[in-house]
């Protein structure tokens, strides 16, 4: 009995050592699957970056909105610690003020203008969640220089600094302070929401903030979709002409000039069917010397 039973035991382990690597072998191919299951489940933008709107150009001694996001596409939690409009390559003094506050900046209070007058900055922690974005916004008054120059959107998160750079004009006369920002107003915004594998509708405004000057007509507006996006759809909107869809690329005219004001193109699409954050990209070409650009983050969830 006590023989018989070794022989078992030994029968047993034997078998064991057979069956376990297979076992092991499934569970890890089961869980190569379900890793690459998860990894599906998000599209659009892989990398933790941060991207702006920025006028272009700016009117003499006149205010306008700076916008910028930051991306957190990881599952990580990112602390954002400092955010920069930061133009400090300048040769002048080309920040003269900011105004805050509901509806003049995001968030309300604590945005700073540094002494050398060309960055303006916000050193309030700011928790960014996993797979989300963070929108930004301030008013600042330009100077009174004729210079063109690069202003930074530098955004410090997790001890790590992202930057991304975008070209403007400052001018020591009247002229427009054009900018394109997300949404119907007049409230900015630079982040947009969406359910994924549903149609929705997107708001793009053009701005003149000066009253000094004016952006004149038959200016042309860019809208470039990523490819995920599909059935896209113009809704148009006061003030602009008809659209041209080419692929996933939009261009339409104003048909007004735009002056302390602004005017909002729409247009619908359905969103992928992977949830994610993804990047719309605007531009506008003026008659003049406009040309703002702007990109803005879709997040498409459930």
């Amino acid at each position: 009995m006590q023989r018989s039973s070794v022989l078992k035991l030994g029968t047993l382990l034997i078998a064991a050592m057979l069956i376990f690597p297979v076992y092991a072998f499934v569970y890890s191919q089961e869980n190569m699957q379900v890793s690459q299951t998860v990894l599906r489940v998000y599209g659009g933008i892989k990398a933790v970056q941060v991207t702006g709107s920025i006028p272009n150009e700016m009117g003499s001694s006149e205010f306008g909105f700076f916008g910028a996001v930051f991306w957190n596409p990881t599952s990580d939690i990112y602390q954002v610690t400092r955010i920069e409009f930061n133009a400090s390559k300048a040769s002048n003094r080309v920040f003269r003020g900011i105004t805050q506050g509901s509806g003049s900046s995001n968030p309300t209070r604590g945005w700073v203008l540094n002494r050398d007058r060309k960055t303006v900055y916000l050193a309030t922690p700011i928790i960014v969640q996993p797979h989300s974005a963070q929108e930004f916004f301030i008013r600042i008054r330009g100077n009174q220089e004729n210079e063109a120059f690069q202003v930074a959107v530098r955004i410090t998160a997790n001890l790590t600094q992202y930057d991304q750079a975008y070209s403007t004009r400052q001018h020591a006369r009247n002229a427009p302070f054009s900018v394109l920002w997300s949404g119907s107003g007049p409230t900015p915004h630079f982040l947009v929401f969406a359910q994924r594998g549903q149609t929705t509708s997107v708001y793009v405004s053009l701005q003149e903030d000066s009253g000094n000057g004016a952006i004149g007509r038959n200016g042309k507006l860019t809208i470039q979709l990523p490819t995920e996006f599909s059935d896209i759809q113009s809704i148009g909107g006061s003030g602009w002409g008809h659209a041209t869809i080419m692929g996933n690329k939009i261009e339409v005219n104003n048909t007004v000039s735009v002056r302390e004001s602004y005017i909002t193109y729409a247009f619908r699409a359905v969103a992928p069917t992977y949830k994610g954050l993804y990047m719309i990209n605007a531009s506008f070409i003026g008659t003049l010397n406009e040309r703002p650009v702007a990109n803005f983050s879709l997040l498409v969830n459930d």
